[in-house]
């Protein structure tokens, strides 16, 4: 091929190039190179000769790394004999973003590197070279995954899978070359569900989303918990084009959940034990000893009220252990709207009622101007008051107990006060209370009282601290959520 066809042909390509000798200096450029030369002031299309440098200098002293990264290159080629390379120039100022080929010819034993750049398509341009790098990346995404990736191909017959990735040969232990081709179903076995296969189909032929989980089987038989997304792909024309499949071995967490079912029904049977045996036992104990009281010889009155106590603190405790089992078996239970004056009311005289065999008085005041305010709560609510009054008069140091109840309302929330005049908490101690097994006073209590108060008012969206009462004592202050949009005292 004569020079003039030759020069003919590079002027005919789009893309700019330019043939750099020994030296680093231009020796040939086509028609587009001079063009976008004459027209723009690039970093790599510098004006050869500019002070007196080559090419390659210009580019080298470049106030732009990328220019210097290509110039490093260009000289690595022209020293050595390297093979050609490629570089993606990010977009500078003005837009442009370029891909760039380096390739070393030798001529007449001379060494040449023809450099030619073109513009990179921006990402997501269809035919682009940026959409063939944004398509590499994806894939490799999926290839590294830490989920199982099928496409399917609703086009042929069966939906067959055209793509999976490593994770989905780790989570089933089949190789990609055996799930090639094949629809899905091969990884359901004799316990799988029909109802759950069912749900799956029908999304399918409706073309909808679905996620289940699914009993599902490894190439080795092992059973596993699949948790499987599938969701159409359209294509630009909105069409159906393929099936995207998801896969997440769920079979720790499916195993804890059923754990967690049988320690609930063991619960639910510690529940009824706790709530209908022993409590109906303390029951008959207590009422026996209300009727011995009024015969008791006061030299034995102190033994009395201990032996009272203690019985009257363990029924109480039936109750926490019986509301602590139905918070426990209940991962996220409804809140109603429950009247907050009557329910404390009824702690109130529940406490009255309990401790009336004492020979110093136990005396709560307050309960008689609580306002009118429903709170978002559980029928269990009243375990948080019971067990703060109850936990008033256990742990009171004082031979005639005295409890102050009151409440207040703002706009969205209703707070509970409950003083006593006992030896209080001190400050190191005002969170460490609720902790599970928490007790003072040498109490013969196991500590669940605040340990329920804590967790119930935790579920309701509340708060419960304990801050010192004056002179003495602790106060404990429980914030609840309001349900209803007034309030007025009574």
């Amino acid at each position: 091929m004569d020079s003039g066809l030759t020069r003919e042909v590079l002027d005919a390509l789009p893309a700019r190039i330019a043939v750099l000798d020994g030296t680093g200096r231009i020796v040939e450029t086509n028609a587009a190179w001079r063009a976008f030369a004459a027209e723009r002031d690039h970093p790599l299309v510098p004006r050869d000769g500019d002070e007196g440098r080559t090419y390659l200098e210009t580019l080298a002293r470049s106030g732009n790394d990328q220019a210097s990264t290509v110039a490093t290159r260009v000289r690595s080629l022209l020293d050595d004999d390297h093979a050609g390379t490629e570089l993606a120039y990010r977009a500078d100022a003005d837009g442009d973003a370029l891909r760039i080929t380096l390739a070393p010819v030798t001529h007449d034993g001379d060494r040449f590197v023809v450099l030619h750049h073109a513009d990179r398509e921006r990402e997501g341009t269809e035919g682009g070279t940026g959409e063939r790098i944004s398509s590499q990346l994806k894939e490799r995404a999926m290839d590294e995954a830490p989920v199982g990736i099928t496409i399917s191909d609703p086009e042929d017959p069966d939906n067959p899978v055209i793509y999976a990735n490593a994770a989905f040969e780790r989570i089933t232990g089949y190789p990609v070359e055996e799930v090639l081709g094949r629809n899905c179903r091969f990884l359901q076995g004799p316990d799988t569900d029909p109802e759950t296969v069912a749900r799956m189909r029908q999304a399918v032929e409706d073309q909808d989303p679905v996620t289940v989980e699914v009993r599902n089987y490894r190439r080795n038989d092992e059973e596993f918990w699949n948790q499987v997304t599938i969701a159409p792909l359209y294509d630009h024309a909105g069409e159906l084009a393929h099936y995207v499949g998801f896969q997440q071995d769920v079979t720790d967490r499916k195993r804890a959940e059923r754990d967690l079912e049988t320690e609930r029904d063991r619960l639910a049977l510690l529940n009824q034990i706790v709530r209908h045996d022993i409590r109906n036992d303390m029951s008959v104990a207590l009422g026996w000893g209300g009727e011995l009281a009024k015969r008791i010889d006061p030299a034995d009155e102190d033994a009395f009220e201990r032996i009272m106590t203690a019985a009257t603190h363990t029924k109480e405790l039936t109750e926490a252990v019986g509301d602590l089992v139905d918070i426990l078996g209940t991962a996220d239970p409804e809140l109603e709207a429950i009247p907050l004056a009557p329910v404390l009311r009824t702690e109130v005289d529940r406490v009255r009622s309990n401790f009336d065999y004492r020979s110093q008085s136990v005396t709560i005041r307050g309960d008689d101007d609580l306002p009118t305010v429903d709170v978002w709560a559980t029928p269990i609510l009243a375990s948080v008051f019971g067990n703060l009054l109850d936990n008033a008069v256990f742990h009171n140091d004082k031979a005639a107990i005295e409890i102050e109840v009151g409440a207040e309302v703002t706009a969205e929330t209703a707070v509970v006060r409950i003083a006593d005049n006992g030896p209080g908490v001190p400050d190191e101690r005002k969170r460490e209370v609720f902790g599970r097994g928490e007790k003072g006073l040498e109490s013969p209590g196991s500590g669940l009282g605040l340990y329920l108060v804590d967790n119930l008012v935790d579920t309701y969206g509340g708060s419960v601290r304990i801050e010192d009462n004056d002179p003495e004592g602790a106060v404990f202050r429980v914030e609840l959520r309001r349900a209803d949009p007034e309030s007025h005292s009574t």
